[in-house]
């Protein structure tokens, strides 16, 4: 059984949800404790922070820590999730040009509201904002002041499709990005992809896979070396 208070960076595969990923490095690894530092959506891939043992009493550290993602933006069509694991509701035959995509970037930059979308974690009266989005239920949520330091054009992948690096605040929603990006360049959009990349010092290149635990192929963070002032 592991006893170490330690923190494991996962590189949480796709269609796995955040809490399913914590249960099974709890199981490979023996911990009594675990518990993730801030959820990754289920279609997402990349950095999942955990906390092991008394770890999780970090909690708030990373909750609260700068994130870096990886994203494909698909403008011309937009779902009720905003991702591919939606069902279509709108559709626009604009073609979004790379030089009209990095103006409209650089507008996003700085701090502003933004609407969380429908489907997320977020709670109305105890229950997650996705449930009752799923239960055919009205969901008003209300719009939180996040930061975006930089968005880049890495590259463009297609026809109104383009690889984003995202640097924000604790807390953004990619895929509002994609959806308020898509609305100032009048048209519509969602992600096709999200790779979380960095959150806070902790980056995917330090990363393990499951795989990786499975092997014993790891090195976990011990919680001194975190709270180290």
């Amino acid at each position: 059984m592991l006893t170490q208070d330690a923190v494991l960076v996962l590189n949480k595969p796709k269609n796995m949800s955040s809490f399913l990923a914590v249960k099974l490095v709890k199981k490979i690894l023996g911990a009594g404790k675990a518990g993730h530092m801030g959820t990754l959506d289920p279609l997402a891939d990349g950095v999942l922070v955990i906390g092991l043992n008394k770890a999780t009493k970090l909690f708030d550290k990373f909750l609260n820590s700068d994130k870096e993602y990886i994203s494909i933006f698909k403008f011309g069509v937009e779902t009720d999730s905003l991702d591919l694991d939606g069902e279509i509701i709108r559709t626009d035959n604009k073609v979004v040009s790379e030089e009209e995509l990095k103006n409209v970037l650089k507008t996003f930059i700085g701090k502003q509201q933004q609407l969380p979308p429908v489907y997320s974690a977020k709670k109305i009266n105890g229950k997650r904002a996705c449930d009752m989005a799923r239960e055919g239920k009205e969901v008003v949520l209300q719009p939180k002041e996040i930061e975006i330091y930089n968005l880049e054009l890495l590259e463009k992948l297609e026809e109104n499709a383009f690889k984003v690096k995202i640097s924000c605040s604790s807390g953004t929603y990619v895929r509002a990005i994609v959806r308020d990006v898509a609305e100032r360049l009048s048209t519509c959009g969602m992600t096709h992809a999200i790779t979380r990349t960095k959150c806070g010092v902790l980056c995917i290149e330090n990363s393990y896979t499951l795989e990786d635990l499975r092997a014993g192929n790891y090195k976990l963070i011990d919680i001194n070396e975190l709270t180290k002032e």
